[in-house]
């Protein structure tokens, strides 16, 4: 099994990385690097797994560059054996995007950029080029935190289960936003706001990101600021409803830390989320006919400030990033409680990993 890194490697080269997984033997190894590759710190694989971007420092790599958008998108070109080539890269924002993801079929990619809260779309063309299509920036009212609500910030965006309504996760704002992208004749990739229908979070929690349960209008929230994850109901043409919430954090816990990725396992059943500071990953059970999360195991695990994980296909595995640690781990994922169960000595090397995405069968890839 295979799996591409991003990472928060500055100037130290080879930020992106194809890495490989032997069950049998449990161990890691490295397929293949990026060596011009400069913080790619977020992921996604096309659904043909012919097309890799990644949001990156597009600064070495467009032929005019502007200083004031050093943060953009790249295309590389994926192999039969995975290894890749870098062939587009557009300047987007004044810092690298924090998320990237596509529409189901491929036609869109989505993009958030924390510091200066920008965000917008991209049409991909059947041969996986882009072209930009929109571009927003967030502004408005921001929650309590002064600390890291000083002003709005984007951290997430996506299309909904909708697969018309895109979704942009703002942590400043306790917002999540939403954009309609059913304009007619125009495509996936043109976002228009439609504030009727954002999710209006609770004071300070800080939206970080959105992860939805596969054939359901259901979606899970992992709250930053407050380490929480709220089930929603995204009926169409209504905003998100929420029908659960729960802490990350065992009782009692009042150490820092702040939450970070939330997955939902491959058969639909379990939702886990991620706290860097506590360094652990929590699981709850997804209820879907009683809308309820059913609390599962809090999994401390073996290295510091899980930024990502992400599920091996099938479901058996996961891989982590030990961010502070400089390493990526694999884990035995336990169907039964939720729990993560470090495989012995399968751990990396690398600079600050943190994103992760699978490749499946004929190269295809899941994030």
């Amino acid at each position: 099994m295979e799996f591409y890194v991003g990472s928060n490697n500055e100037d130290a080269g080879a930020g992106l990385r194809l890495l490989a997984f032997d069950e049998t033997a449990g161990v890691l190894s490295e397929r293949f690097r990026v060596e011009d590759a400069k913080n790619p710190i977020y992921l996604a694989l096309a659904p043909d797994g012919r097309s890799l971007y990644a949001a990156e420092d597009v600064s070495a790599h467009v032929s005019a560059p502007d200083p004031a958008l050093p943060g953009g998108v790249s295309r590389f070109e994926v192999a039969p054996d995975g290894s890749l080539r870098r062939v587009q890269s557009l300047a987007l924002a004044p810092t690298v995007p924090c998320h990237v993801s596509l529409s189901p079929d491929g036609a869109a990619l989505y993009w958030a950029e924390y510091r200066k809260a920008h965000c917008g779309a991209l049409a991909l063309a059947p041969d996986g080029s882009m072209r930009a299509v929109s571009s927003f920036h967030h502004e408005g009212a921001v929650g309590p935190n002064a600390a890291r609500q000083e002003a709005p910030h984007c951290h997430w965006a996506g299309l909904g289960p909708d697969g018309v309504t895109a979704w942009v996760c703002d942590l400043g704002m306790d917002r999540v936003k939403a954009y309609r992208t059913d304009l007619a004749g125009v495509g996936l990739a043109a976002m228009e706001p439609a504030p009727e229908l954002d999710f209006v979070a609770p004071p300070g929690t800080g939206p970080r990101h959105l992860a939805f349960v596969p054939g359901t209008d259901l979606g899970l929230l992992v709250t930053e600021l407050s380490s929480e994850l709220f089930l929603l109901r995204f009926a169409e043409g209504s905003a998100p409803e929420t029908l659960d919430r729960k802490s990350l954090l065992p009782d009692g816990f009042s150490g820092q830390t702040k939450a970070a990725a939330v997955r939902v396992s491959p058969d639909g059943r379990w939702a886990l989320a991620s706290n860097r500071g506590h360094d652990s990953v929590a699981a709850f059970g997804i209820d879907r006919a009683a809308g309820r999360l059913l609390v599962g195991a809090r999994s401390k695990l073996a290295g510091p400030f899980p930024r990502d994980f992400a599920f091996a296909p099938g479901g058996a595995y996961c891989v982590v990033g030990h961010k502070l640690a400089h390493e990526v781990a694999m884990y035995r994922f336990d169907a039964a409680t939720g729990a993560l169960v470090p495989v012995p000595g399968a751990t990396f090397g690398m600079p600050k990993p943190l994103a992760f995405v699978w490749r499946l069968n004929e190269g295809a890839g899941v994030e």
